[in-house]
């Protein structure tokens, strides 16, 4: 067989798994195949993860030591918010435990033992539809973006950006609902040569007046330690005007 890594190149997974001999054959395994690997041994760690990494897809137990893989992937879909694919890892054979799992948004399920070549063509399949599905429009609740028209609308109207404020505003709806550093986002606009001034924070604020001030909602933050993020919960957010 061809050993090909390069189509693999780009794509990051997270991988909870309690049973570590497991772990490590999975992790492995996708790594010798060029994917990047993040690991979590608990849901809580895989919960806090998803909050600040971005993933092509998760691979879930389901029989984890505190909470369940099926309350996990149900917090993935209604507290995160998040489409991202999951596929459960189960020894469990019974129908029941299949529907439960689909139940609480899981996209795919494979059953120990299995091969891992099996594991990587379904983690691929899955996220190559995915990112079909998210390339086209980036929703957050009244505002959205299109990476390929370039088109920002909220509530219906049309926002024309400034180039720095559209590309922050993409970094920020791709990491939804997790926090962006100030590093990240001048790297991603400036690559290497950021520049002196807090150009950064001058340009958040220019995004701020174009699409939260002429609403009644605020969705852009600054907060405190973290960086910058969208946010459309009611909750209290520690903002910092320090960043």
């Amino acid at each position: 067989m061809r050993n090909d890594t390069s189509d693999n190149i780009g794509m990051k997974f997270l991988l909870v798994e309690d049973d570590l001999d497991i772990a490590e054959n999975i992790v492995d395994f996708l790594e010798g195949k060029g994917c990047s690997m993040d690991y979590a041994a608990s849901g809580e760690l895989a919960l806090e993860l998803l909050r600040d990494n971005i993933y092509d897809a998760v691979i879930l137990d389901i029989n984890l030591q505190t909470i369940s893989g099926f309350e996990v992937c149900s917090r993935i879909r209604k507290n995160l918010r998040l489409k991202i694919p999951v596929i459960m890892l189960t020894a469990r054979v019974m129908l029941g435990d299949k529907i439960s799992g689909f139940e609480c948004g899981a996209d795919d399920y494979l059953t120990k033992p299995f091969d891992l070549e099996e594991l990587l063509i379904r983690l691929k399949a899955l996220s190559r539809r995915y990112r079909q599905c998210v390339a086209n429009v980036f929703r957050v609740a009244d505002l959205s973006l299109d990476p390929e028209k370039g088109i920002v609308e909220r509530a219906g109207d049309r926002i024309v950006l400034p180039f720095v404020c559209f590309r922050i505003l993409l970094r920020l709806m791709e990491k939804y609902p997790g926090p962006v550093s100030k590093e990240e986002l001048e790297y991603d606009i400036w690559k290497d040569q950021p520049p002196m001034s807090n150009s950064l924070k001058s340009h958040f604020y220019t995004l701020r007046q174009l699409v939260d001030r002429p609403y009644e909602k605020q969705l852009l933050h600054s907060v405190r330690g973290r960086g910058y993020k969208i946010d459309d919960s009611d909750t209290d957010i520690d903002l910092g005007a320090d960043i």
